[in-house]
């Protein structure tokens, strides 16, 4: 718990807006008020690091703590798990951005290139999702040995059975909505996408599943046609089982996107931009695979027409037998069985 709310002045998400610049302007490392507690000799986190077998370190920001925990625990066994490459999602929102914010972002994508580069090379071995991650690791750092588990995914327990609604087909859109990412990606659709997907097929409904929206978002869908914000959900099964084609308009962001192999699992076509399907399998397993307007709109279009196409069952076979969560266990397990105990 200590070790959650950290020390200093930005304990316990004080002043959040000016941590989170801190943490950006030390390369996108975790906030300071967790890295003051792993400056103090005396820090109880230091016991139990002591007694760990292999200290794992989720996301990259966290990957930071390794510099420290190596400099006091030289022959521990460090693994990180590099959920995306944060160097990347800010190279690209700079490029998306436009001028001052763009100079920001590059400063940003050049501070975490030498913080990650610093960071990963402390770790004995970096767990990613993607081959694409893989490769970036081995670019940031090329003498730290990269593995590839692809994430298991899928219902938990019996997913419902599908029952896309026919008089009134779902558009779906799911994701944490405070995350610049998703935001910008769902406005994209709302204002370029929307309005030719609804001259074309009238009946259609666009549902936005997530928390946490902007106020400005809520807005744009307040005044949308047959558009909804769902706020949180407890589980997004029902939301799959009854959409018609999942959307993922990404531009910005790193790493595979869950969102997009979770839709896939469970046989709802996907329509998404190239950063929505980064990652994950061929074009040809997408209802639609485009960053442009007109022709995001005729793929969701087209995949309203052909619910139940031979492509969206391949996708599907193709998502469970590479994605699921029997295969990642084993192999997870497989890793971390042939770990030494220190290095």
């Amino acid at each position: 718990m200590a070790l959650m709310r950290g020390r200093g002045l930005f304990a316990g998400g004080r002043l959040k807006p000016v941590a989170d610049v801190e943490a950006a302007w030390a390369g996108s490392a975790v906030t300071r008020n967790v890295r003051n507690e792993f400056r103090r000799p005396d820090a109880a986190v230091w016991d139990r690091l002591h007694r760990a077998h292999v200290i794992e370190f989720q996301w990259s920001e966290m990957f930071a703590l390794a510099e420290p925990v190596r400099r006091r625990m030289p022959d521990g066994f460090l693994v990180g798990i590099a959920h995306d490459v944060i160097t990347q999602r800010w190279e690209r929102a700079a490029a998306a951005a436009r001028a001052p914010l763009s100079s920001a972002y590059r400063v940003a994508a050049a501070r975490s290139r030498g913080r990650e580069q610093r960071s990963l090379a402390q770790l004995d071995v970096v767990i990613v999702f993607s081959q694409k991650d893989a490769d970036l690791a081995r670019e940031l750092s090329p003498g730290t040995p990269v593995e590839v588990v692809l994430p298991g995914l899928g219902p938990e327990g019996t997913a419902p059975a599908r029952a896309p609604h026919a008089a009134e087909p779902i558009v779906l859109f799911t994701g944490a909505l405070n995350r610049a990412d998703n935001h910008n990606g769902i406005e994209w659709f709302l204002q370029r996408v929307w309005p030719a997907v609804l001259r074309a097929v009238p009946s259609a409904r666009l549902v936005v599943a997530g928390a946490h929206a902007r106020p400005g978002l809520e807005r744009m869908v307040a005044r949308a046609d047959r558009a909804a914000l769902t706020g949180y959900l407890e589980s997004l099964e029902p939301s799959y089982a009854e959409a018609s084609v999942f959307i993922a308009p990404l531009f910005t962001g790193a790493g595979v996107k869950f969102k997009t192999i979770d839709a896939m699992v469970r046989g709802v076509p996907v329509v998404a931009t190239p950063v929505g399907a980064e990652g994950i399998g061929d074009a040809d397993l997408f209802a639609g695979l485009t960053d442009d307007a007109d022709e995001f709109a005729a793929s969701v279009v087209g995949a309203l027409a052909a619910d139940g196409s031979a492509r969206t069952r391949r996708a599907q076979q193709w998502a469970e037998s590479r994605y699921g969560v029997t295969a990642f266990d084993r192999r997870l397990r497989g890793l971390y069985a042939g770990f030494p105990r220190t290095r």
